[in-house]
C-alpha cells in the first residue's frame, strides 16, 4: 500500500512538473512573439518618422530650387506629385502603397539633385546646398531605417516560424510580416530626361 501512495504521489509530482515546464514554454513564446512584433511596429514608426521628415523637406529644396533655376518643369512637377502621392500612402497606412510611393519619390529625388548638378549657379548657391545635404541626410536615415526595419522582421518572422512558436503563432494572431523591399528595376539608376 505504501509504494502504491508513492507511485501516485510521484506521477502527480511528474504531471504537475510536465504543466510547469509546458505552461512557462507557451507563455514565454508568446510574450517572445509580442515582443518581436512590437519592435517590427516601433522600427516602422521609424521609418515613418524618417520619411515624414524627408516629406517635410521637399518643399523647401523645391522653392530653394525654383529660386535659381529657370523652371526645370518636368523633374519639380513629378518631384511635388510623387510627394503627394507618399502622402496620400501615408494617410491609407497600406504599407505596400507606402514603400511603393516611397521608392517613386527616390527616383526622383535622384533626378533632381542630377539636375541640380547641371545648373553651376544653383550647385554653388548655399542655400540649395545646405537643403541637399539636409535631403541626402534624411535618404541615409530612411536607408537605416529600412535596414532595421528588416532586421526586426526577419527576428520576428524567424521567430514565429521557429519551434514551439510555430506550432501556436497562428492561433495566436501573429502573421508573417513583409520586409520592405524596392520596386524592380530600382537597382538602376534612373535616366534623366
Amino acid at each position: 500500500m505504501n509504494s502504491k501512495l508513492i507511485a501516485v504521489v510521484v506521477i502527480i509530482v511528474a504531471v504537475i512538473l510536465v504543466g510547469v515546464v509546458f505552461a512557462a514554454l507557451y507563455i514565454g513564446t508568446y510574450n517572445n512573439l509580442v515582443d518581436l512584433e512590437v519592435k517590427v511596429d516601433e522600427t516602422w514608426a521609424d521609418v515613418e518618422a524618417v520619411l515624414q521628415r524627408r516629406f517635410d523637406l521637399i518643399p523647401n529644396v523645391v522653392d530653394a530650387a525654383k529660386l535659381y533655376i529657370e523652371y526645370e518643369g518636368s523633374i519639380l512637377q513629378n518631384v511635388t506629385m510623387l510627394r503627394s502621392q507618399w502622402a496620400q500612402a501615408q494617410a491609407t497606412g497600406d504599407e505596400n502603397a507606402i514603400v511603393d510611393a516611397t521608392n517613386n519619390l527616390d527616383s526622383a529625388i535622384y533626378q533632381f539633385r542630377v539636375v541640380v548638378e547641371a545648373y553651376p549657379d544653383l550647385e554653388s548657391s548655399a542655400i540649395v546646398q545646405d537643403l541637399i545635404t539636409e535631403l541626402e541626410g534624411s535618404e541615409n536615415r530612411i536607408s537605416t531605417e529600412r535596414i532595421r526595419y528588416n532586421d526586426a522582421v526577419g527576428d520576428y518572422n524567424s521567430a514565429r516560424r521557429s519551434f514551439p512558436a510555430n506550432i501556436w503563432a497562428s492561433g495566436w494572431g501573429f502573421e508573417a510580416r513583409e520586409f520592405f523591399e524596392s520596386t524592380s528595376g530600382a537597382e538602376n539608376p534612373p535616366s534623366v530626361t
